[in-house]
């Protein structure tokens, strides 16, 4: 199975970032990502058959709330188009416990010194003109992660949840008693 773990957005900032994608897509040919499929990608896995680890490691390090705030856009290589997410130190620690966990484990995973969250709207993008992609910064707060599935189903790339981990939004106060 091709796994990676990812934080799946509410319908709110999907709908923020379909519309920074439109004002791409006027401008542009190429492969955009469907709404259905954006994600932020914490750590992708490629082909994994036992993932028993991998849940592990969600449990034991995904128990924070994780303050995600969209706030740029950029491009790789100049054809594949992204939303930026501001440095988060949770979002951080996330990724590398995970990381250092699942080499561990024995994983073969390409640790990023570098981690840089993004949302991709779409990879071999060609400009027909120079794009207006300011929008202004919005935050969503992820409280839970996930172990996807990549699949082509008739030639259409689709994503399954095998397995999510959530963390409560309010913490209930201790009784007093």
């Amino acid at each position: 199975m091709r796994l990676f773990i990812a934080i799946n957005f509410d319908e709110v900032t999907k709908e923020k970032l379909i519309a920074i994608q439109n004002k791409l897509k006027v401008c542009s040919t190429g492969n955009f990502s469907k709404p259905e499929n954006l994600h932020l990608t914490i750590l992708f896995l490629g082909e994994v058959e036992d993932y028993v680890q991998v849940i592990k490691c969600i449990n034991a390090h995904f128990n924070k709330l994780i303050e995600l705030s969209f706030y740029k856009t950029g491009n790789f290589n100049n054809n594949i188009y992204w939303v930026g997410i501001r440095h988060n130190p949770v979002l951080n620690e996330l990724y590398s416990n995970i990381c250092n966990d699942l080499i561990k484990d024995g994983f073969n995973i390409y640790q990023n010194k570098r981690f840089t969250p993004h949302v991709t709207l779409g990879r071999k993008v060609s400009l027909t003109a120079k794009p207006n992609l300011l929008f202004e910064e919005f935050s969503m707060t992820a409280t839970r992660v996930s172990l996807m599935e990549s699949l082509r189903i008739n030639g259409k790339l689709m994503y399954k949840e095998i397995f999510g981990k959530s963390v409560p939004l309010i913490t209930p106060f201790p009784s007093i008693t």
